[in-house]
């Protein structure tokens, strides 16, 4: 023997690594719909319905990656390397992403909401008068036309 890998090995620990990273990217998936909660509330409902939709993404993405690369075989080894890769990201990665995203989201909603609040008085209260001066041309206008 030469000390060479067989051509399947190699291929089954690329499938195994590009399970891993899978398994990475389900869950900064998740993390978006971290962030969006911690941005807005969300009912109890609402909360179920995005996790189920995540969830069929995921079964969806799993079974295209074992359909692409492994012709449909189920192999646990990438079950085990997507469960793996998404603990990972839970553990190491997920507190700092969603918590520094939120911090840098809020930021922003602050300074935007303070710009459009000095913008939306004014606004509000020229818009209050504008339909109020509406209201009386309507009103004249009936008049004048009840009048012929």
């Amino acid at each position: 023997m030469n000390g060479a890998v067989s051509g399947t090995i190699v291929r089954e620990a690329g499938l195994l690594f590009a399970s891993f990273l899978f398994g990475i990217a389900l869950m900064l998936l998740y993390d978006v719909l971290r962030i969006f909660r911690h941005m807005r509330k969300h009912g109890t409902i609402l909360t179920a319905v995005e996790d189920i939709l995540y969830w069929l993404i995921c079964a969806i993405g799993i079974f295209i990656l074992l359909y692409q690369e492994n012709d449909g075989l189920l192999r646990w080894f990438v079950l085990g390397g997507v469960a793996v890769g998404m603990l990972l990201e839970n553990s190491f990665i997920s507190p700092f992403v969603v918590l520094l995203s939120v911090r840098f989201l809020r930021f922003w909603q602050r300074i935007f909401g303070r710009i459009f609040g000095v913008v939306e008085k004014p606004g509000k209260k020229l818009f209050l008068f504008l339909k109020k001066e509406l209201k009386k041309i309507k009103k004249a206008i009936k008049i004048g036309l009840s009048k012929k």
